[in-house]
């Protein structure tokens, strides 16, 4: 299961205005050539032009060298633009940002926001070889599935697991959303061809069980989570008898493929009704609402693939009592690290990032970058989100990055109550919190 399984091109320039015919030309043929439609290509041109624009303004006459990676993941393209560690301001690029005419910083600011919005994903980290990274994604446009395709399964006596082709792969896709509840399906599922590029873009895997015929009676899916966690989807069997034996070979199958990785955890998150318990620890459930009005609890489930080499938590004490009883109730080994404020310089604006899921009506808040502005940023993104019209709004924070922490208190203070803790389900354990309504 190889995670680097990609293509890719990289350019190195000054950061210098007389290199931008050159940046955007290098993008938008990258772009075309990993498949991205000219829509898509236009869109992350154009956030790439403005990235390298702002970058040449504030890295000065001299300019360092600025790096473009452009790689292929299947089902989209990633540009990575690596500087030095300059004066970047990275508020422009919340979902809430707005840019008046009265601002001095209105031009510089503006193309920072329309870079934010012409992609799907925006990251910035410290690439500690090289500074600063900051990462542009744009997915690849597909077509939903068609209602009510005639396609259907049957009872399978005798089968074989395979990984399936790509044409299997889209039938499957359609038998999952035929014979399973939209609402506790991965979105992925209504887009046939994306599942077939995820899969082959090598983030994805995949496993089917097939009759001798051909017919398919049920699949799962897995990737990677975080640093040592592999999250799967299914088991999922089609007109299979209950506690079908097909049910239990998948997973066995994907069980035995995963643990030949380094993976220390197994984990899902979005369970089958006929979901095989008995191989797995719960760690607690997510109240949601459905859209008839109803509340249904969707369950975590985890399993140890290997022995818990350990781990540190950075913690801030608000949520030291919620991560202690976690960490206890789930046997883990931890170190648990106090973080406070105690009054060190900070970077003046903090960034969050917005995961929506439009299918299901959420969305997932994550921190991106820390700043003094943390408890204003959160409280600016809860008041536009709750006039989406989302079923649910929820907050990630990653107990791995010491910096994450000194969000806990305003996620708290707007309303977010810890759900989950999930293992190493970021670069260390993930803890979710819910908003509440």
């Amino acid at each position: 299961m190889n995670r680097e399984h990609t293509h890719a091109v990289v350019l190195r320039v000054r950061g210098n205005a007389v290199f931008l015919p050159l940046v955007t030309s290098f993008v938008e043929l990258s772009a075309g050539a990993f498949g991205l439609g000219k829509k898509e290509a236009l869109g992350l041109t154009l956030a790439a032009e403005e990235i390298f624009t702002h970058l040449c303004g504030v890295m000065g006459a001299k300019g360092g060298e600025v790096r473009v990676r452009c790689r292929t993941h299947g089902h989209y393209v990633r540009a990575d633009f690596s500087f030095p560690a300059v004066d970047f301001d990275v508020r422009a690029f919340n979902l809430t940002a707005k840019v008046s005419p009265a601002d001095d910083r209105c031009e510089d600011e503006m193309g920072l926001v329309l870079a934010s919005r012409a992609v799907d994903r925006l990251n910035v980290t410290h690439a500690r070889e090289r500074g600063l990274r900051l990462t542009l994604i744009k997915e690849k446009a597909y077509p939903k599935t068609e209602a009510d395709i005639p396609l259907s399964s049957r009872p399978l006596q005798q089968f074989s697991i395979r990984p399936p082709e790509r044409d299997e792969l889209k039938v499957l896709a359609l038998l999952t959303g035929k014979y399973y509840r939209r609402e506790g399906l991965p979105g992925f599922f209504d887009y046939p061809g994306k599942l077939v590029d995820m899969v082959g873009g090598g983030e994805y895997h995949a496993l089917a069980a097939l009759g001798p015929a051909g017919e398919i009676g049920g699949g799962i899916l897995w990737c990677w989570a975080g640093s040592k966690t592999v999250e799967f989807y299914g088991p999922y069997v089609f007109e299979q008898e209950p506690n079908t034996r097909m049910r239990n070979a998948l997973l066995d199958a994907a069980i035995s493929t995963i643990a030949r990785t380094p993976a220390v955890g197994l984990l899902n998150r979005c369970p089958p009704p006929d979901f095989p318990q008995e191989y797995f620890e719960p760690l607690g459930g997510i109240p949601l609402l459905s859209e008839d009005g109803t509340v249904l609890e969707q369950r975590a489930w985890f399993r140890l693939m290997h022995e818990d080499p350990g781990a540190v938590a950075w913690v801030h004490p608000e949520l030291e009592e919620f991560v202690r009883g976690e960490f206890k109730r789930l046997v883990l080994p931890r170190e648990v690290r106090m973080v406070r404020d105690e009054g060190e310089t900070a970077n003046a604006h903090s960034l969050l990032s917005a995961d929506f899921d439009r299918p299901q009506k959420t969305v997932t808040l994550k921190p991106v970058w820390p700043g003094r502005d943390a408890g204003e940023n959160v409280a600016g993104h809860v008041a536009l989100l709750r006039c989406e019209g989302l079923r649910d709004v929820f907050f990630a924070l990653d107990l791995g990055q010491s910096w994450q922490a000194v969000f806990t208190p305003h996620v708290l203070a707007r309303g977010f109550v810890p759900r989950l803790l999930l293992p190493y389900a970021a670069e260390g354990d993930m803890v979710v919190f819910q908003l509440q309504v």
